[in-house]
């Protein structure tokens, strides 16, 4: 069996009793399909041929044929329902485990694979796996039980007539088997070309303000049509290969069976069947020819839903954050030690980078951009475990302290705040339950935004637009610098928060990080260097080695980079008021 689908089957079997009972309707409603016609055939030889036609035995054959066709409605009902629940739990789960699997995943993933194609996992190839349980697999079981209980039932007709169908079925099966192989590959470049797709869409849609003040809408439009046109392609081929290979394939079925009856009955003579035996196997033919159909109508699907099974458990077995380790309170003493780091284990990003900070400090990164300084906070919040040297907490390794426990005890505003669609009480909490309203407007005060937040008809119950459209980009890094005190984290870190708002957004920072600033540790990489001349000690970085460091008033004394640096910003602030 398949890997992908024996796996994706495993998934069925932790409903073992509703698939059990499912089973037993199957059975049952099988039974009664298939004894209708032995039924007939009763009738015919036995009361119909010699014409022995009594009027409460009419009634008895009607009655116990029309009791089968209703057990059998009734028992396909009831197992289509067991299958289908079956279906819908194994797929909710699957989503899930998708989703939780997703936000786990280490920030190099997101650095290698489009935002996009990770969106397709989740919604499109979860939907082809829900297809595969509700259609295919359900379809499948349940036309296979119905065509083993044909096939038993046409050899207590006639061995002979059954042999001959039976012996054309391998010839079905094999070519099934070539249709796997040549649609396999077709499939799964439409899966993947299907996942650009939705990349390219969700790209072009988060940069729209940029594609129209470019005037680049119809490249972009240009560039979707190839893609889409490629996709179309894709399909268009298997199509083709369906059209060949699965309507054929019953034609075949069927002139084959024709051929093998025609040359049984000339051997065996005439009268060498009864009427009743020759109407019940046809009957039974055609009931053989239904799950035929419907199986190689099903093939097209499974080879989708294996696909994208492929696609989604590959990001199932993506190796995730490691979450444990040990549980400690920190105090935010916070040391590099000749911290050596890549993101592509070609170029380093960062080299022999080392330096202390404790409780109560302020330590500042500055340097052009690219120099390494957005990586010391990603190394410091385990976004990227693998590096060379060590960094550690309290003089304990951070690769050894438990993630959550890490990160829950740092608060990170960064340059580009992410403003969540809901209640600004939501925004501030994060799922953070221990936050009363009392804690969010004693937040809200330190960073000055309890003015505008009172000001609000709803205040803290106020919606908030995806990406926070409805706020100002300085009242979007306030909320976020707010939402970073909320929990009261022993290490405050600031990723370039004050680069992108105006003059009295970050006056209104500067004082708040005062204030914030006492007894805890704090980090902040800055691009204006009027932001952090009062911090404890300056790292001045380039290509990821640290050239310059010491306070503000030492590097302005040394008249290095740093100093030239500070000049060139006073001389701009100068011009520009």
């Amino acid at each position: 069996m398949n890997p992908t689908l024996k796996r994706l089957l495993s998934y069925a079997l932790a409903h073992r009793t509703a698939l059990l009972a499912g089973f037993g309707w199957l059975l049952l409603a099988t039974a009664a399909e298939v004894a209708g016609p032995q039924l007939i055939k009763h009738f015919i030889d036995d009361h119909l041929a010699p014409r022995q036609l009594v009027a409460s035995g009419v009634a008895t054959f009607a009655v116990g044929y029309l009791g089968l066709q209703l057990l059998s409605a009734l028992g396909f009902y009831r197992q289509s329902l067991r299958f289908n629940q079956i279906a819908q739990s194994v797929v909710q789960q699957l989503r899930e485990r998708v989703f939780a699997t997703a936000i786990r995943l280490p920030a190099k993933y997101f650095d290698q694979h489009r935002s996009g194609s990770l969106i397709s996992r989740i919604t499109n190839d979860t939907e082809a796996i829900m297809n595969l349980y509700v259609q295919v697999i359900g379809m499948l079981i349940q036309k296979a039980v119905l065509l083993i209980g044909i096939l038993i039932s046409m050899a207590l007709l006639d061995i002979k007539l059954m042999l001959v169908c039976a012996m054309l079925l391998p010839v079905v099966f094999i070519l099934m088997w070539i249709y796997q192989k040549l649609s396999v590959p077709v499939v799964r470049a439409t899966r993947s070309l299907l996942s650009d797709i939705n990349s390219r869409l969700n790209e072009s849609l988060q940069g729209m303000a940029v594609i129209q003040a470019m005037v680049q809408e119809r490249r972009f439009a240009a560039e979707f049509a190839a893609v889409n046109d490629d996709h179309q392609n894709a399909r268009v081929k298997g199509l083709k290969i369906n059209g060949l290979l699965l309507r054929p394939l019953i034609d075949l079925f069927y002139m084959m069976v024709l051929i093998g009856l025609l040359a049984l009955f000339a051997h065996e003579g005439k009268g060498a069947v009864q009427v009743g035996v020759l109407y019940a196997f046809i009957s039974y033919l055609g009931r053989m020819i239904e799950p035929i159909i419907e199986m190689t109508n099903q093939l097209g699907q499974l080879q989708q839903s294996m696909v994208a099974g492929e696609r989604v458990f590959t990001l199932l077995d993506e190796a995730q954050e490691s979450g444990t380790g040990q549980h400690a309170t920190l105090k935010g003493e916070v040391a590099f030690h000749q911290v050596t780091f890549s993101y592509d284990g070609e170029r380093q990003v960062l080299e022999g980078v080392d330096f202390a900070v404790r409780p109560g400090q302020m330590l500042a990164l500055v340097g052009h951009t690219g120099s390494g300084k957005s990586t010391v906070i990603s190394l410091l919040m385990r976004f990227y475990p693998h590096y060379q040297g060590r960094i550690t907490l309290d003089g304990q390794d951070a690769a050894s302290l438990e993630l959550a426990l890490l990160r829950g005890q740092m608060g990170l505003v960064q340059q580009d705040p992410f403003i969540f669609a809901g209640t600004l009480a939501e925004n501030l909490r994060l799922g953070r339950a221990n936050l009363d309203d009392t804690r969010l407007w004693q937040v809200l005060e330190e960073v000055q935004l309890a003015g505008f937040v009172k000001s609000l008809p709803d205040g803290l119950a106020s919606l908030l637009d995806e990406g926070g459209r409805n706020l100002s980009a300085g009242q979007r890094q306030l909320l976020s610098f707010a939402r970073a005190l909320a929990c009261d984290p022993r290490i405050l870190i600031l990723d370039e928060a004050t680069a992108s708002v105006d003059s009295q957004t970050e006056a209104a920072l500067t004082q708040a990080l005062a204030a914030a600033r006492r007894g805890r540790t704090t980090i902040a990489v800055a691009h204006r260097l009027s932001t952090i001349v009062d911090a404890d000690e300056i790292l001045v970085l380039s290509r990821g080695r640290i050239i310059e460091r010491g306070s503000h008033e030492a590097l302005m004394a040394r008249s290095g980079h740093y100093a030239r640096l500070f000049e060139m910003q006073s001389q701009g602030a100068w011009l520009a008021n």
